[in-house]
């Protein structure tokens, strides 16, 4: 009993610090201009298409290593964008009429 109650504290620590500097990330965007934040969004949009683009042309050339190599830059790319776009929700940047 004692070993599973360590074991879940332990996970949980784990899970805590795994998902602060996300957290403080979004916090750090929060504080900058609208204006930025959305250069910042159109930028890594740009990325994100760049990526997709060489990640098409390695699996048409069928090099793994670069599949893999792309497929990772494709996901902390995506990753940075969807903080971004978090913070412009947060701060309704792009509010509707």
């Amino acid at each position: 009993m004692l070993k599973r109650f360590l074991c879940l504290i332990v996970l949980t620590m784990g899970l805590v610090i795994v998902a602060s500097p996300a957290s403080f990330c979004a916090e750090e965007l929060v504080v900058r201009p609208c204006a930025d934040l959305i250069r910042l969004a159109n930028s890594y949009q740009d990325d994100l298409k760049t990526v997709d683009t060489m990640l098409g042309v390695a699996i048409e050339a069928g090099d793994l290593d670069k599949i893999k190599t792309y497929k990772l830059k494709k996901a902390a790319v995506q990753k940075q964008l969807d903080a971004v776009l978090k913070a412009i929700e947060i701060k309704e940047c792009a509010k509707t009429k």
